[in-house]
């Protein structure tokens, strides 16, 4: 496709092209844990993952709504496409803030990047850098990807003491770990990867804590104004959780509709849509979607308010608010799935129905450690207290 300047009405337009590439393969997706290439080219070809890119490396340098957008846009077709999606662009986030030799080597490329924040690996100090060694797992889409930023604490020079970072090295110096067989979210590839001995320079490690304080690129040369740059790190980074819940509960509200519009039930007689029961779980059904939708919305909203301050810091309590609306829609999400399969019935259960792929990727996705309900409510408990929130914040 062209590669002029995006606008955000062409970027939802080749969102659901990528959705459209997604649902047909959605299927066999699931059942072989993993899409195939061919989602992969329709990202790379929409040029989707240069979405937040600042425009100085080739980005569109567009803000937080429109991605917001593309990702749940995708995720009605397929909620692991509209995962690999999502993950394609944000990971660019923290590029965006390596030292200008590493963002020049990746972005240069403009190959995907994966990342595992955990920081469970280790590292030997060298001359120019670090070698790294370790085992991580849950590496979203790291066979569409030829970067991959792996956790471990470093202490990297002038960076103010040892801390997480992100140390990144191409994925063909680690070995893929075929270990992604899980309940949902299959078709989000989601493997390990194992490294040994890896030597990375210091301009590829990025030092979380230090860099995402204020979200200032280390080393200078960048353009203040560019959205990526002009709101808080983790709230902006985790934007898309939402939104991929978001899609996945608009696509069911519709198999719902149409589904209880046309279903006879054999044993009670009559159609469904005339029960006042079936009526009114529908309702109930639409009412939570559309709470949902609303707390989400606030959710852009807020930061799209920082990113016109240029407030790239925020409170405890504030952090922690949005990561209490982003759970609360994921658990929405979750409890729409098989709320569905409950109003339709054993006929939505079978393989090869999109109710029952969607009702297990939206459990998944409510299950993903920056989305988990029950830590992020204590978390914005806490800081109402005026004590600390999410230990990664």
């Amino acid at each position: 496709m062209e590669s002029r300047q995006l606008t955000h009405e062409e970027a939802i337009k080749r969102a659901e092209y990528v959705g459209q590439i997604a649902q047909a393969e959605l299927f066999e997706a699931d059942r072989k844990g993993q899409y195939s290439t061919r989602l992969k080219d329709a990202i790379h070809e929409t040029q989707l993952h240069r979405l937040l890119r600042p425009k100085r490396y080739g980005g569109h340098g567009l803000g937080h709504r429109t991605f917001s957008e593309v990702v749940r846009t995708v995720s009605q077709y397929s909620v692991s496409g509209g995962w690999l999606t999502y993950f394609m662009p944000l990971h660019e986030n923290w590029v965006a803030l390596l030292p200008p030799a590493g963002r020049d080597e990746i972005f240069g490329s403009d190959k995907f990047v994966a990342d595992i924040f955990f920081p469970i690996g280790t590292v030997t100090y060298v001359d120019g850098g670090v070698r790294l060694s370790g085992q991580w797992n849950w590496g979203s889409g790291i066979d569409f990807c030829e970067w991959i930023g792996l956790g471990a604490i470093v202490d990297v020079p002038g960076a103010g003491g040892p801390q997480p970072c992100l140390v990144t090295i191409k994925v063909n110096e680690g070995r893929i770990i075929e270990n992604w067989d899980t309940f949902g979210l299959r078709g989000s590839g989601s493997k390990g990867i194992a490294v040994t001995d890896v030597f990375v320079p210091w301009h590829r490690v990025l030092p979380v804590g230090a860099a995402k304080k204020n979200n200032t690129p280390i080393g200078g040369e960048y353009d203040p104004a560019e959205p990526v740059y002009r709101v808080p790190f983790m709230p902006a980074f985790t934007l898309g959780f939402g939104a991929i819940s978001l899609g996945g509960m608009q696509r069911l509200q519709k198999e719902l509709h149409t589904r209880i519009r046309s279903r006879q039930r054999i044993l009670l007689g009559g159609h469904e849509w005339e029960s006042p029961v079936a009526q009114r779980n529908l309702g109930e059904v639409v009412t939570q979607i559309e709470q949902a939708e609303a707390l989400h919305e606030r959710y852009i909203q807020q930061l799209e308010a920082w990113c016109v301050e240029g407030k790239t810091e925020c409170s405890p309590l504030e952090e922690s608010r949005l990561g209490a609306w982003r759970s609360a829609v994921a658990r929405t999400g979750s409890q729409i799935g098989f709320r569905a399969l409950e109003l339709l019935g054993g006929a939505a259960t079978y393989k090869g129905d999109i109710v029952e792929v969607f009702a297990r990727d939206l459990l998944m996705v409510s299950l993903q450690v920056g989305q988990l309900y029950e830590d992020h409510m204590m978390f914005y408990g806490r800081t109402q207290f005026g004590l600390s929130g999410h230990p990664l914040a």
